[in-house]
């Protein structure tokens, strides 16, 4: 059954499948920021409630720990990420090769992009909760 697929479309369907998923946490990015704005808001108008604080709070902790983690996952997939590119390079022809590096370039943006969301909204909600 794999010999009939070719590698090619196992390498295609990966990359779209990451495409699918960066786009599912661009929209709960933007439900994140929503929430925020409208935190934002209240706290402009002085009518943030203790629960509103709270939530700051928890979110705040949660986003620095996500964030450590991402950032701390980057720091051990780039060498991983070379040390496939060079096996794929060895492995296969170049223009095959330049194929399957699809996957791996949609991997490194994909965790990039959530690096950068995640910044984001930890630095908004530690912004927040400063200010109280």
């Amino acid at each position: 059954m794999l010999n009939q697929i070719p590698l090619q479309l196992i390498s295609n369907f990966a990359s779209i499948v990451l495409i699918g998923v960066l786009f599912y946490r661009y929209l709960q990015y933007k439900k994140n920021m929503d929430v925020i704005k409208g935190l934002e808001k209240l706290k402009l108008t002085n009518n943030l409630s203790e629960e509103d604080k709270v939530f700051i709070t928890n979110n705040e902790n949660e986003y620095k720990l996500k964030l450590i983690k991402t950032q701390g996952l980057i720091k051990f997939a780039k060498p991983l990420f070379i040390l496939i590119v060079g096996l794929i390079f060895i492995s296969f022809p170049f223009a095959e090769a330049l194929i399957h590096l699809n996957v791996i370039v949609v991997a490194f943006i994909f965790m990039q992009v959530d690096k950068i969301h995640k910044t984001n909204i930890y630095g908004l909600l530690f912004k927040l909760k400063k200010e109280d």
